[in-house]
């Protein structure tokens, strides 16, 4: 199969609660596509992702239909217009006969294949115009869809951040995306000999203890992973969990919404004499943390449970509890940029209300004298300082721990203090995510 094609079949079939790169490696296993195709369709997916209301925007001006046009037509408009003005080693000439074929093929769209040869035929005469337009817009709106932010959102980013500082997130918006490797301890010498043996570019990172990649890579394709020498984390990531290994001293450490079991991982890592209990809802994510925490090494320090994170009851009282709360994710659509789109202001509400239930669980479950690390992938006020200001004033013996770390004074640029608790991480270069942490101490 190739790429056009697998591009648009995964476009025009997703499934409820499966990422787009899910379905295209199922796809592309069972049809047996080859690299180059895999690669194409890929990047036509993610630019059609990240910047779905632009392509929208470009694309209305030239359809004519009198008829609403099935969805299938709609994304193969998308996916022309998207691919033509960003993919820059790729014929459009071949890119829009492969759209037009592939509409021809189906009874339900071939009517359409006149009309939409036409209306890419008019972005590629006009496209570019356009797109230097909304890169110049001096109205907020017009810089938010340039950078793939859903307009609807703009309310939360204004309350949030100054205009200036709006414009340099837009900016961070067009920062490539690539893997970060965390380092398992003493394994870096091996991992570095393996990579310069396979040819590999990487670099040291200066505010974490990760290995750049010059790319976005499978973690499996990786020399060293099933030998668990690394793992592959954004940078922000990283720099939250390690947070745990500097202030843990002891006890139970509590991972309330461990997902993948990413973090968890590295918190054992880092923290060699400590138990932690992981809490996930999914059942399917939670045996992925423990396939994680096996090809790592330390499951042995680890209990594992499926189950809501509202009523599971911890074995012993936790010291020390991380909630990496579920969120909007907007400090990685940049990375994973489908996500945003399955948002809307009742889903964004009702996530709020969710953190807000769980950081107040916390609290209720840490031991005195215990910490709690709240972490959202927000860039969003409603996610962060809101929901810790709420939690401070309903638990008079909580404070927040101000001296959290000292990365705004070593890298200024990425780093941003809340207004007026927690820090966010800026996703300011191809290895950052943004995220935002918030450190509470439970006083005894």
């Amino acid at each position: 199969m190739r790429g056009i094609e697998a591009a648009l079949k995964v476009l025009t079939s997703e499934t409820p609660g499966k990422f787009s790169s899910e379905s295209l490696r199922i796809l592309a296993d069972r049809e047996k596509m080859k690299s180059p195709d895999i690669t194409l369709a890929s990047s036509l997916i993610y630019i059609v992702m990240r910047r779905k209301e632009l392509w929208e925007k470009i694309s209305s001006d030239y359809i004519r239909a009198k008829e609403k046009l099935p969805d299938a037509v709609n994304i193969a408009v998308l996916m022309g217009t998207g691919g033509l003005l960003e993919l820059r080693r790729f014929s459009g000439g071949v890119l829009v006969n492969g759209i037009i074929e592939y509409l021809r093929r189906n009874k339900s769209t071939a009517k359409y294949a006149g009309l939409v040869n036409a209306v890419l035929h008019k972005v590629i005469e006009n496209g570019e115009g356009l797109l230097e337009k909304f890169r110049r817009s001096p109205s907020v709106e017009g810089r938010a869809m340039f950078a793939g932010i859903p307009v609807w959102t703009l309310p939360a980013w204004s309350k949030t951040w100054t205009r200036s500082e709006l414009n340099a997130i837009f900016d961070m918006a067009e920062i490539p995306s690539y893997s970060a490797l965390r380092v398992s301890p003493g394994k870096t010498d091996e991992l570095l000999r393996l990579l310069d043996e396979n040819g590999i570019r990487y670099a040291k990172s200066d505010i974490s203890p990760a290995i750049h990649l010059s790319e976005s890579a499978m973690p499996a394709k990786i020399p060293g992973f099933n030998e668990g020498l690394f793992t592959v984390q954004a940078e922000g990531s990283i720099l939250t969990a390690s947070i745990a290994g500097k202030f843990y001293k002891s006890g139970l450490i509590l991972d309330m919404c461990s997902g993948r079991g990413v973090k968890s991982a590295q918190i054992l890592q880092e923290c060699p004499s400590a138990k932690i209990e992981c809490w996930e809802i999914s059942e399917a994510r939670s045996n992925s943390a423990r396939h994680e925490l096996e090809r790592l090494g330390v499951i042995s320090r680890a209990n594992l449970r499926a189950g809501n994170a509202l009523i599971l009851e911890p074995e012993i009282s936790p010291s020390f509890v991380v909630l990496d709360a579920p969120c909007s994710g907007s400090g990685t659509w940049n990375r994973k940029p489908e996500s945003k789109w399955r948002l809307d202001w009742k889903k964004f509400d009702a996530t709020v209300s969710t953190q807000k239930r769980l950081l107040h669980r916390a609290v209720s479950l840490c031991e005195s004298g215990g910490y709690i690390l709240y972490i959202t992938c927000s860039l969003l006020k409603q996610e962060n300082e809101n929901v810790v200001a709420e939690i401070l004033s309903a638990n008079p013996e909580c404070a927040e721990v101000s001296s959290l770390v000292d990365w705004p004074n070593k890298k200024g640029d990425v780093f941003r203090r809340g207004k007026p608790y927690g820090i966010y991480i800026l996703p300011g270069n191809s290895w950052l995510d943004g995220f935002y942490c918030s450190l509470i101490l439970k006083r005894g």
